[in-house]
């Protein structure tokens, strides 16, 4: 008989792949043992070549659900004699080359069992077991084992001992195993600080009724603590917005079954899988125009036809939502413009201002993540990703980049994640929202330094947007100095482009790809405000092809803030034109703005993002942005609300490499002046730029366009561009990743490879010429 040894890589840690293999080993009666080690599971163990190779195969094709098998190898090795088939101790010794498991959503099972009162674990909410629970917003160290978990000094009782030692439990060798008689301790606290209870019982039914007199309750999640309170009460709602300085920004909707959700709101299936699956993000879905459960939606979602829900992912927030049974906002809890508060010390010193009772536990976040948001399209399977963050982080699987090396690359200013490839793996942190404040800077800077330990690697490359302000590239340039490495920067809009490019494998493509990359704002090549632009790759180069015609940045970053603002830039040549938005401004705002706009304007803007701000005040439909993407998000809902389904439209002529919206603008006031319905108008915008793209594409002769850029969150018109192109050209969307700057990130590794490459075809060609 030989020995033989197996080694898998990828996610396979966490996920129940060393009690998957024990079982399969006393099912073909192979003695030997499996293990935990920095990069993988390992396997050695005595059989004949048959065997071997059938054990080997049933490995392979019978994995658990949650791992994804990125490498796997079985060699013969020296004898070595084994007495039955056992989980040996994990081996920290290699360097870590492996997938992190994300947190997994509370699964059926686990569900079922808090749910019988007959069960051990009924109404106990830190149920877990090898399919569900907190993963990587736990993990303090590699491999993962409960010693290397904030769990390590919890310790089991012999009742979850039992199940953990019992190969045939599905609780083997669960780390994060425990049960109300080695409960991990809750706390509840009022908004002094005062501790109230830690009984589990008593705290729920406390939550319940202080939910049912309007009260808010801060709850510990997976990644930091929500906000809860009841969205059927409108005083509660306000309250909380109150509270949160928020007037309008939507709130997220947690219900207790799916059934409810689809008595409020529209559902597609692929809509209901997604809100059932492992991720469990809140999902956007169209309400319906008479709910069932009686929620608030103007005060939930103010001007929106769309409300973002999501079931309980851990046991206690389906604890307490059983109890309640009824809708809940849950809202990240976090001060205005920070990131979500994760510690109990932090919960008690901050939240106390928003919620009416604290509820947290003595299981430590080590990781914070917001929950991922995502939405649907009409004609596409694949979800259009808003938030990437719990559930979804830190894996990108398969990486389309084999540098050898580890590089860092440091994403955007806003929308931030940063993005680590090293040994054929590829990380994209969870959202780390904008980096305007300290306590998001802090929060980038912990998370960056968490996941490096983790990994035990240090840069040998960093890679920066080519913006001269943002935070985010002069930490990189700092890291790049004390790290003694070479830092690059890259163009805003490219590094765009080629995140779609690379998310579609067509980063190496050998056809002409056309790249739609619209967005808000991203620093041009020649330093202006880039954000309506068209590229086209050819042989490995990207070039600027075409964009919008160019109108002034007026005040800087108040224009993002202020569709008005937008709506002078826009309007600026025409007096006549001006004076329909002239009630947007005070008498002493009008004079300022008609001085500004006499003066010379030397930043400039092709913003996508900004020409549609404008033209919604210019509707009146948004004036001012109380949250970013307001006024785009409403006239996207304006445009929806349009009863009648046209594919009329405005024209954006084509002036060598410039796209003249004036033309647009124009026609689209005659409409007004002439009290055209305000939604057609809409409408019409939308479908204006879905036949901008297809006029482009079709002047520069291309069949495969790529799309990037805050604008493609935007769901009406990916269909429109949908409808319009899918028989005429190849479309590629993000699939993993959100178009929005969150991928940037990831954008800049693949600009970083384009260039890789491009310096090795140089250096074989200079090579070539010197043998000559």
């Amino acid at each position: 008989m030989n020995s033989y040894h197996i080694h898998i890589g990828g996610l396979v840690q966490g996920v129940g792949f060393r009690p998957f293999v024990c079982r399969l080993a006393e099912k073909m009666n192979i003695a030997g043992w499996v293990s935990n080690g920095n990069d993988g599971v390992h396997v050695e163990f005595n059989a004949t070549e048959e065997k071997a190779d059938s054990f080997y195969t049933s490995i392979l094709c019978c994995q658990p659900d949650n791992a994804i098998i990125r490498t796997h190898e079985l060699k013969k090795i020296s004898p070595v004699a084994f007495d039955g088939f056992h989980i040996r101790a994990s081996d920290a010794s290699a360097q870590p080359d492996l997938l992190l498991t994300p947190d997994i959503a509370l699964c059926e099972s686990c569900r079922k069992e808090i749910s019988n009162p007959a069960n051990r674990r009924y109404q106990y909410p830190f149920t877990t077991c090898l399919e569900c629970g907190p993963r990587y917003s736990i993990i303090t160290g590699l491999p993962y084992d409960r010693e290397n978990t904030t769990m390590a000094e919890l310790n089991m009782c012999p009742s979850c001992q039992k199940e953990y030692n019992d190969i045939h439990h599905h609780r083997h060798y669960s780390q994060t195993n425990s049960c109300p008689d080695c409960a991990i301790p809750l706390h509840l606290f009022d908004n002094n600080g005062v501790e109230i209870t830690r009984d589990p019982e008593s705290i729920l039914l406390i939550v319940n009724e202080s939910l049912r007199h309007g009260h808010i309750i801060a709850v510990k999640g997976i990644g930091g603590y929500l906000l809860l309170c009841d969205a059927t009460k409108y005083y509660s709602v306000t309250t909380l917005r109150d509270r949160k300085h928020r007037p309008a920004k939507p709130f997220a909707l947690m219900y207790p079954s799916i059934q409810m959700i689809e008595g409020d709101l529209v559902l597609t299936e692929k809509e209901r899988q997604a809100l059932l699956g492992k991720q469990a993000p809140i999902v956007l879905c169209p309400l319906k125009e008479e709910t069932g459960s009686g929620i608030c939606t103007d005060a939930i979602a103010p001007g929106l036809d769309k409300i973002g829900v999501m079931l309980p992912y851990t046991p206690l927030l389906a604890l307490i939502m059983e109890q309640w049974n009824k809708p809940l906002v849950a809202t990240s809890g976090n001060l205005s413009g920070s990131p979500i508060i994760y510690t109990d010390e932090d919960a008690l010193l901050w939240l106390a201002d928003y919620a009416d009772f604290i509820l947290g536990y003595d299981r430590d976040i080590v990781t914070p993540q917001d929950d991922s948001v995502i939405q649907f399209t009409r004609h596409s399977d694949h979800p259009l990703i808003l938030r990437r963050s719990r559930g979804m982080a830190p894996n990108y699987f398969p990486s389309p980049f084999k540098h050898t090396g580890t590089r860092l690359a440091m994403g955007a200013e806003l929308k931030s994640a940063f993005a680590i490839s090293t040994r054929h793996n590829l990380y994209v942190s969870q959202y780390l929202g904008d980096q305007a404040n300290y306590e998001s800077q802090s929060g980038f800077d912990y998370t960056l330094a968490h996941l490096l330990g983790l990994l035990r690697t240090q840069p040998d490359q960093v890679l920066i947007d080519s913006h001269p302000n943002y935070f985010v590239s002069e930490r990189g340039k700092d890291l790049s100095e004390e790290w003694k490495v070479p830092v690059t920067a890259i163009q805003h809009h490219k590094a765009h482009f080629a995140a779609v490019l690379a998310e579609n494998n067509l980063l190496r493509s050998r056809e002409k790809v056309l790249g739609v990359i619209w967005d808000g704002t991203g620093y041009g090549d020649d330093e202006q405000v880039w954000g309506g632009e068209f590229f086209l790759l050819e042989d490995g180069e990207m070039d600027r092809y075409m964009h919008l015609d160019y109108f002034p940045q007026l005040l800087g970053d108040k224009m993002s803030k202020e569709p008005r603002v937008s709506a002078v830039s826009l309007l600026r040549n025409n007096m006549d034109h001006l004076m329909m938005i002239k009630d947007l401004f005070s008498a002493p705002e009008r004079e300022y703005y008609l001085k500004l706009l006499q003066q010379k304007q030397h930043l400039l803007t092709s913003s996508m993002g900004r020409l549609l701000d404008g033209i919604a005040a210019i509707l009146k439909i948004q004036s001012l942005n109380t949250y970013e993407g307001e006024a785009a998000m409403k006239l996207e809902v304006a445009a929806r609300s349009c009863s009648d389904p046209s594919w009329e439209y405005y024209p954006i002529p084509v002036n060598k490499s410039r796209l003249e919206w004036s033309a647009m603008i124009e026609e689209l006031l005659r409409d007004l002046k002439n009290q055209v319905d305000k939604n057609l108008i809409a409408r019409k915008v939308f479908v204006s730029l879905a036949m901008l793209i297809k006029n482009v594409a079709a002047r520069s002769g291309v069949t495969k366009i790529a799309f990037s850029g805050g604008v493609f969150q935007n769901a009406l018109l990916v269909d429109l561009v949908t409808e319009l192109l899918q028989e005429e050209a190849g479309l590629y969307f993000h699939r993993q990743l959100s178009p929005n700057d969150e991928c940037i990130s990831f954008g800049q590794l693949a600009c970083a490879a384009l260039l890789e490459e491009k310096e090795k075809t140089f250096s074989k060609h200079s090579l070539f010429s010197n043998h000559l």
